[in-house]
């Protein structure tokens, strides 16, 4: 079977109205969810190196920067928005993939769309035909990948979504739409070594550009394979260590299945690694009946539904960053200070005395039983608190595996993006874009969006 054609023929011919409306729904929440966070991310440092990298490049002023206020080339612009976007570790991420999929796939189709002239129905479409070859492709490859092999897998998954969207969105053929997700499969990248720093988000943000900058080097004229996917020097077998994975699965599932309501859009409450959520669910409900003073804690178990340390690879961390990244600082901080927010991940906050001293209370371990297996195999993890007087508080949380939006309401995420708009926009323009949104499937050119977005 020719795979990768096959996908591409379901880039080309899908239309808007071949999704649920739930699907629609759950999308455009999750566009205006990582739009959200871009805002935020534009006031991280990483976003001033990035700028100051952009300056020295130059590049032709089409596509808008994020709360930067500035104009750059599409790819460049796909670059800075997908960091920014995934610079807090407070964008969405989806089940079948373990990825973060709207930082990959909107950085990468707004700002073509802003080029081209696309409406908020064909930024919409785009988005939702970019997640679905991700979830395709994810789906049918070996779970090494994401568990055992060291690739992050928003970074090689991303590049192929962000190629197929980017596809769509400039009107490629089926041929041409092939050799782009070929030449976005060649860009694929992305190392778990380096999560804790600054290149954990670069990986979104490469992806969105290697997405854009395939679709355009195509249609310019540029070639490529158009079997990349499932060749056998491809990128199935190369991204599954050569075994355990099912070229004509990802085919056969578009169309057929509609990963948006089976795998979902889930929603981050807290600007952390997303492996951290259940435990730190579990501790609020602890701490909604207990009054923890960490004086009086002896030590803390978590069991947890991967074998650690996986993501959270920072048990001792020293910086924010690192932070983001450690179950122990994570808890330790939901004790001592009774919420998880943006603030929490600073070096000073990760450095404070009362948490390095609670940090080395705390353990992770995998579910008896479940050593070895499959990351989220189980949908549970549980906290033990052991308190110096012998007690032992113990609380589980699950995580919600029914629907396309999880996680929150979809008010529930108007307001997570009216928090971290206000810190790029005026509270105008934060509503305004918010209406936009809204109503993206309605609405005409994203220019005017994208102008607003600038800040």
């Amino acid at each position: 079977m020719e795979v990768t054609k096959k996908i591409a023929e379901y880039v080309v011919n899908t239309s808007l109205e071949d999704f649920p409306p739930e699907a629609i729904s759950a999308a455009k929440a999750a566009i205006i969810d990582c739009i959200g966070c871009a805002l935020a991310g534009s006031k991280e440092p990483l976003a001033d190196i990035l700028v100051d990298y952009l300056n020295d490049l130059g590049g032709k002023p089409v596509a808008t920067v994020i709360g930067r206020g500035f104009k750059t080339s599409a790819p460049e612009a796909g670059l800075i928005n997908g960091a920014m976007s995934h610079a807090l570790d407070y964008d969405d991420i989806t089940v079948i993939t373990k990825t973060h999929p709207s930082a990959v796939l909107i950085p990468a189709a707004l700002p073509l769309a802003e080029e081209v002239g696309a409406t908020g129905s064909d930024m919409l479409l785009a988005y939702l035909l970019g997640f679905e070859v991700s979830c395709a492709v994810g789906d049918a490859i070996s779970p090494l990948y994401f568990d055992d092999l060291g690739w992050h897998p928003t970074g090689p998954l991303g590049a192929l979504g962000a190629a197929a969207a980017s596809a769509r969105l400039l009107g490629l053929n089926v041929e041409q739409t092939a050799m782009a997700i070929s030449l976005g499969a060649s860009q694929s990248s992305g190392l778990r070594q380096n999560f804790g720093t600054m290149t954990k988000p670069f990986h979104a943000g490469h992806a969105c550009k290697s997405g854009i900058t395939a679709a355009k080097l195509v249609r310019g004229g540029f070639t490529s394979g158009t079997d990349a996917l499932e060749g056998r020097f491809g990128f199935m077998r190369a991204f599954s260590g050569g075994n355990d994975y099912d070229p004509e699965k990802a085919a056969n599932s578009l169309g057929n299945r509609c990963f948006m309501i089976e795998s979902g859009i889930e929603i981050k409450k807290y600007p952390c690694c997303g492996s951290a959520h259940l435990a730190l669910d579990a501790t609020t409900l602890l701490q909604q009946r207990e009054t923890l003073d960490a004086a009086n804690i002896e030590r803390i178990d978590v069991t947890v539904n991967f074998d650690p340390p996986r993501s959270l690879i920072h048990a001792r961390p020293k910086e924010g960053l690192e932070g983001k990244f450690s179950m122990q600082y994570c808890l330790a901080a939901e004790i001592l200070d009774g919420r998880i927010g943006m603030s929490t991940f600073t070096d000073e906050q990760v450095m404070r005395p009362e948490a390095q001293e609670l940090i080395p209370k705390i353990e992770m371990k995998r579910t008896a039983g479940y050593e070895g297996q499959t990351s989220w195999a189980e949908p549970f993890n549980v906290v033990e608190i052991h308190m110096k007087d012998g007690r032992v508080l113990t609380e589980k949380a699950e995580r919600d595996s029914v629907g396309a939006l999880r996680g929150a309401t979809f008010d529930a995420v108007r307001e997570k993006y009216l928090d971290c708009a206000g810190l790029a926009l005026s509270a105008d323009n934060a509503k305004m874009t918010l209406q936009m949104m809204d109503k993206l499937e309605d609405l005409g050119p994203v220019g005017p969006l994208a102008d607003l977005l600038g800040g």
